[in-house]
């Protein structure tokens, strides 16, 4: 009878330490599955990727919101939360002026993934779980990248029209593949600055997919959000040995020659591009005839069908700032300004180097997706925001609050109603974009 009693106790406590590793490992989890299931989704471009997406975040930040004794959040922390419930608010009630009112709730929809993104991180991850989240978001990147280089390079890549022979897959788009791969590489380079032994090993190895990846994207933005965010990574790791800062100043030098090569094929118009002082013309334009409110969400390709100067088609004005301005008016810029800048407080000297790698993350998405549409590929997005809401984690300190009772209730009430929201839309709402 002891021996069987002894047995169960020692059946319990395995089980126990089973159920708590798996807890332990839960950032990990969802990250990696997160970015690599939008990155191979055509990176998350199509309605049901936003949906699905949506849903594993809520129910992921529900169980949370259910299970964990104590959650904190720092002041920095609950108005990054207030800015994207309040554009999520904006860009829906612009459906009211919008003249295309089915694209502007479709782009409603986009934005709630974001809002469950950031709330998933800021709910759930507690500081000492951030290099365990990043590491896991590393491999998401690396695994949706190892698809398409492998496609690329051993199954064929034929000439398109748009892209030519970049590589592109899966995301869909050269230049956001570019940025994924370079978010990727820097979280790379941070975590091996702090993971010991066998770990650094493997993220290093992820720069063999990495690496080739924003090569043939041929994305100059994408390198210089790369270098940008290694000069980020260098200031905020001043303790870092001087070695290890030549190689960081040594690889921000040989990317910006690389841009260089890379720009050599062909006469550069500008650095921005052939087309995209176009597309921030009409949007200016679109601006100018809407200066108080916008003319409303995911109108601006209407907008270019009218006023377009060149016989191309183009859905978005290749940046949110200026494409926010046009449709959602100064209101709306704002809180996209709000919502994307607040991260960025938390950039101090003092930061650990978990805290630094998501810093340079962050800032090369925020110089990119000034340049290009970003915001409409959910898994490039979702890797932004998960750099900048872990930088906001990762700065945390003892003036953070614990959550309410009352506020984890409206909290979990607003996550469930999301969760229905996106199995509804599964079922009734269009499968494509800017369907009608």
């Amino acid at each position: 009878m002891r021996g069987a009693i002894a047995a169960g106790i020692r059946a319990r406590d395995g089980q126990r330490d089973v159920a708590g590793f798996v807890a332990q490992q839960l950032p990990a989890l969802v990250g990696f599955s997160i970015l690599a299931a939008d990155g191979v989704a055509a990176g998350g471009y199509f309605p049901r990727a936003w949906r699905l997406t949506t849903f594993a975040l809520v129910a992921f930040t529900a169980a949370a919101l259910i299970a964990r004794r104590r959650i904190v959040l720092g002041w920095a922390e609950r108005w990054l939360l207030a800015a994207f419930g309040a554009l999520l608010v904006w860009t829906t009630l612009s459906t009211r002026w919008s003249g295309y009112p089915r694209t502007s709730i479709l782009e409603g929809e986009r934005t709630v993934v974001y809002v469950a993104g950031v709330a998933a991180v800021l709910l759930c991850v507690e500081r000492p779980e951030l290099p365990r989240l990043l590491g896991g978001a590393l491999a998401g990147v690396t695994a949706a990248s190892a698809y398409g280089l492998v496609k690329y390079l051993f199954f064929g890549h034929p000439l398109t029209t748009i892209q030519g022979k970049l590589l592109f897959e899966p995301i869909g788009y050269a230049n956001a593949l570019g940025l994924y791969a370079a978010i990727g590489l820097l979280l790379a380079l941070g975590l091996a600055l702090r993971t010991p032994g066998w770990a650094r090993w493997v993220c290093a190895a992820s720069g063999i997919v990495l690496v080739p990846t924003l090569y043939l994207t041929s994305s100059r933005g994408a390198w210089i959000g790369f270098a940008a965010g290694v000069a980020t990574l260098l200031v905020l790791t001043h303790r870092a040995s001087p070695a290890l800062a030549v190689l960081f100043a040594a690889l921000a030098a040989a990317l910006f020659v690389a841009v260089g090569v890379v720009s050599h094929q062909r006469a550069i118009v500008s650095l921005a591009g052939e087309n995209r002082p176009r597309y921030w013309q009409v949007a200016w334009r679109e601006y100018e005839d809407n200066p108080i409110l916008g003319s409303g969400a995911g109108t601006f390709d209407e907008y270019w069908l009218q006023y377009r100067t060149v016989p191309s088609f183009a859905r978005d004005a290749h940046s949110l700032y200026l494409e926010s301005l046009a449709e959602l008016g100064p209101l709306g810029l704002g809180l996209v300004v709000a919502a994307l800048g607040l991260p960025l407080l938390a950039l101090r000297r003092d930061l650990d180097s978990v805290g630094a790698t998501a810093a340079a993350g962050y800032v090369a998405y925020l110089i990119h997706t000034g340049l290009d549409w970003d915001w409409e590929l959910s898994a490039v997005t979702l890797a932004g925001l998960l750099c900048g809401a872990a930088l906001l984690v990762a700065a945390r300190d003892g003036s953070a609050r614990e959550l309410s009772a009352s506020t984890r209730l409206a909290l979990l009430a607003a996550a469930l109603a999301f969760a229905v929201l996106a199995l509804v839309r599964l079922e009734t709402g269009p499968s494509l974009p800017f369907a009608s």
